[in-house]
């Protein structure tokens, strides 16, 4: 340290380099003031860079719960036939009680969660009761809450969620002909359609995410924050965009985007 000097020019402390002939380093302003913009151009920067590393997370763990399912159904369908042999009565009765209140049949849900859980490694189900099976509250794409934590659907049979080993939520929706899978990624925070918490549809002829091209069950254009529909479908057709395009794009530049068209806010530039 003895070859580091300071000097006082005009009132300021200016740091000498080692060694040096008289040859002027920075003042300490200066370097408060580049450490200054340093500060300011790393907190715009650091959410946006953790915001894109979470949704290639988003994007690897998607893709690989599209495999793990569609194997599992494959399975299924060689096992037991086609879905539509299975013998499963559709939840929507068209009967009430005598209140007046919509009568479900939940018999499909405990059918087709008891199948799939054959096929697949199931860490923990939830019970009878268990309220808090998922203890975090439900959000649309848009941000509104649409269901509060540990809330019950009527019709939904405990026994048809459950936790898969690598950490994520399944519960099956219900039965109309078509099956309907509704994931949530491995998380410990509020569900967000289109962000971590996904639809998967299948019938006769496979397993399919929601949203892709030709879809008729949650189509695309329902991912998107400021489609007009009830609040709980909005972000419901999002899986196959992410699967196949592998991005989270429609929450930046959704109006750009199309499957005709632009696959990415770059691309639509």
């Amino acid at each position: 340290m003895k070859n580091i000097k300071f000097e006082s020019i005009g009132g300021g402390a200016t740091l000498l380099s080692r060694n040096s002939k008289g040859f002027r380093a920075f003042t300490l302003a200066e370097v408060l003031i580049t450490l200054g913009i340093i500060g300011i151009v790393a907190a715009m920067t650091i959410p946006t860079l953790i915001a894109k590393y979470s949704e290639r997370q988003t994007v690897s763990q998607l893709t690989k719960l599209y495999s793990t399912l569609t194997q599992a159904y494959q399975m299924l369908q060689a096992e037991y036939g086609q879905l539509s042999t299975w013998g499963l009565k559709n939840t929507y009765t068209n009967k009430v009680d005598d209140d007046g209140n919509p009568i479900y049949d939940t018999s499909a849900n405990q059918i087709i969660s008891q199948r799939f859980k054959e096929q697949l490694r199931v860490a923990r189900e939830c019970t009878e009761g268990d309220n808090f099976c998922y203890p975090y509250a439900y959000y649309n794409l848009a941000g509104v809450k649409i269901k509060d934590a540990g809330s019950v659907d009527s019709r939904a049979d405990a026994s048809s969620k459950f936790y898969i080993q690598d950490g994520t939520f399944i519960s099956f929706g219900d039965y109309t002909g078509v099956g309907t899978i509704i994931v949530i990624l491995p998380t410990r925070k509020d569900a967000t359609l289109g962000k971590n918490y996904f639809y998967f549809y299948f019938n006769d002829k496979g397993l399919f995410p929601g949203g892709t091209k030709d879809a008729t069950n949650y189509p695309f254009r329902t991912c998107d924050p400021n489609y007009s529909g009830t609040a709980s479908v909005i972000g419901q057709g999002c899986a196959g965009w992410v699967i196949y395009n592998k991005n989270m794009d429609y929450m930046y530049c959704r109006e750009k985007l199309s499957w005709d068209g632009a696959h990415s806010c770059d691309d639509a530039e």
